[in-house]
């Protein structure tokens, strides 16, 4: 029988066939993989080329394959420009037995015809074609409360600017340690942030008033987009508008340094997190799924979690990276 996953092994070839491909998110970049690799060792990344149509990383974590964990995006990458959706999902799932799961970028489906996706519950909102709407448009887009908080915000004095130095980072994943302690959910550690504050294809953009820091975001470039990755604010001054700003003049910042794309996000839909963005007038874009399994992660529902927003910031922090297998 035909062979029609070859595993590439190598680490230049690999390279070589990525520097290739037609598109890739952040989350495909080798260096992103390897980190994951090191810093996690019930992780490894096995790579294959189909049909020398497509390249394909998936994470081996237990019995799972998943493409790709802690990402918003994984998805298989295009060598070519049309690919028979149907014809590689059914050798996909012929290939690899064990439960896999694959969550693919909103614009990697103009390369594969016919392809049926299981149901997602998650979506992203983009602002498209920023190269051809003013910023007057895009104001236009938003509704009279993002126009409020973004309004109150400047009145404030509130200011944005690149994080520059480990003390600030520090901080900053301090603020997001506890927003998700608030919502009860596991925090990624803090060698993620230095990671992407290291990565030249990554930006941290905080929000101060009187030189003291009250949040920030984390946004990560590629191909032209901008995305909203992860963020963090004194919950305090959150509800003056500062998440608002920061977005509002990211945005500002990206369209003149000629992105097309503003992506918010994914988030579950009908979350409180999907109704903010909803209020900015962007797309909604369902993040369609390949899937051989219908169970998901019972951490989501465990009553563990109630536990878990009790516990001190410390503790989480040391805690979540030895859980978070068990999210995925």
């Amino acid at each position: 029988m035909e062979n029609k996953f070859i595993k590439i092994t190598d680490r230049q070839k690999w390279q070589g066939l990525l520097n290739k491909v037609l598109f890739k998110t952040f989350f495909h970049n080798l260096e992103w993989e390897e980190f994951l690799e090191k810093n996690f060792k019930w992780l490894k990344f096995e790579r294959y080329l189909y049909q020398n149509q497509v390249l394909l990383s998936l994470a081996r974590v237990g019995n799972k394959l998943i493409s790709h964990p802690f990402g918003e995006y994984g998805g298989p990458l295009p060598l070519v420009e049309k690919i028979d959706g149907e014809k590689f999902k059914k050798d996909l799932f012929e290939k690899f037995k064990n439960p896999l799961k694959i969550s693919f970028h909103p614009w990697l489906l103009k390369f594969f015809e016919n392809l049926k996706f299981s149901d997602s519950q998650r979506e992203t909102y983009f602002f498209e074609n920023l190269d051809s709407k003013t910023e007057e448009d895009l104001w236009g887009l938003m509704d009279r409360n993002r126009h409020r908080s973004i309004n109150s915000a400047w009145a404030e004095n509130f200011l944005t600017e690149e994080c520059q130095n480990f003390k600030d980072l520090k901080d900053f994943y301090n603020f997001y340690v506890k927003n998700l302690k608030k919502h009860q959910t596991l925090a990624y550690p803090f060698s993620f942030f230095e990671f992407f504050y290291q990565s030249p294809q990554a930006k941290i953009f905080l929000i101060k008033k009187d030189k003291k820091l009250v949040g920030g975001n984390l946004f990560l470039f590629y191909d032209k987009i901008c995305h909203s990755f992860l963020c963090g604010f004194n919950q305090e001054e959150k509800k003056r508008g500062v998440h608002s700003l920061i977005l509002w003049e990211t945005i500002k910042k990206i369209k003149k340094e000629g992105f097309q794309t503003f992506d918010f996000g994914a988030s579950r839909k009908d979350s409180s997190f999907s109704a903010f963005k909803q209020r900015w007038g962007a797309k909604a874009l369902t993040i369609f799924e390949l899937k051989n399994y219908s169970q998901e992660s019972r951490l989501k529902d465990s009553k563990l979690r109630k536990v878990f927003g009790l516990l001190p910031l410390f503790l989480i922090k040391k805690l979540s990276p030895h859980l978070l297998k068990y999210k995925l």
